[in-house]
């Protein structure tokens, strides 16, 4: 399945669940501050104390909005770390003037995130885009 065709049923998806488009407490808002807790974790090795903490936090905050087995729960937790270290490495680019280098990162963050979704509401299944 094409991304363009995953992005497209996750906004058409989620635009009929939203009640509120501004409304801040969406899943999907969450999944933003969990793309953070999940790159504070990544890079907290040497301090074993903060990245269980920050671990037992995003685990806590996935439950609220992810009911998956083990598989999905661990390529939700894939795909959003990805994401994060996309939009990290995007936004570094375009401090440095490499704009384009910066969009392509986006926009391949944006695929990433769209994929998550797809996944975790159930509009495409993991072999469809490549995951087993």
């Amino acid at each position: 399945m094409k991304s363009a065709t995953v992005k497209r049923l996750v906004q058409s998806a989620d635009n009929a669940k939203k009640a509120n488009p501004l409304d801040l407490s969406s899943d999907q808002d969450l999944t933003i501050a969990l793309m953070n807790l999940i790159h504070i974790e990544n890079i907290s090795a040497g301090f074993p104390e903060l990245k269980s903490m920050v671990g037992n936090i995003r685990t806590h905050l996935m439950r609220g909005i992810l009911d998956t087995d083990d598989l999905r729960w661990k390529m939700s937790v894939d795909l959003l770390g990805k994401s994060m270290r996309l939009m990290d490495d995007g936004m570094r680019a375009l401090s440095d003037g490499r704009r384009s280098t910066a969009y392509e990162m986006f926009d391949s963050c944006y695929g990433l995130y769209s994929i998550f979704w797809g996944i975790n509401m159930d509009l495409v299944k993991p072999a469809e885009v490549g995951l087993k």
